[in-house]
């Protein structure tokens, strides 16, 4: 999958990504479902990720919004 259709999938928070990549917010540091209905990052902020894991090792923790059932 591309970088523009993963941004895509954001800005149209479509929840049928969700599981299959996620993104952090460099400012905030957290990580996000595609579907997730918080408030949408700037793209320069956006940070992809194949893995929840992955996100986690980087530093991000996850959104308490879209992965409140995760934790």
């Amino acid at each position: 999958m591309e970088r523009q259709e993963k941004l895509k999938a954001i800005q149209n928070r479509d929840k049928s990504y969700n599981g299959k990549f996620y993104y952090g917010v460099k400012t905030t540091k957290i990580v996000c479902n595609p579907g997730c209905p918080a408030k949408l990052p700037l793209e320069k902020n956006t940070v992809l990720f194949d893995t929840l894991e992955e996100a986690i090792q980087g530093g991000y923790r996850p959104c308490k919004i879209c992965m409140k059932t995760r934790r």
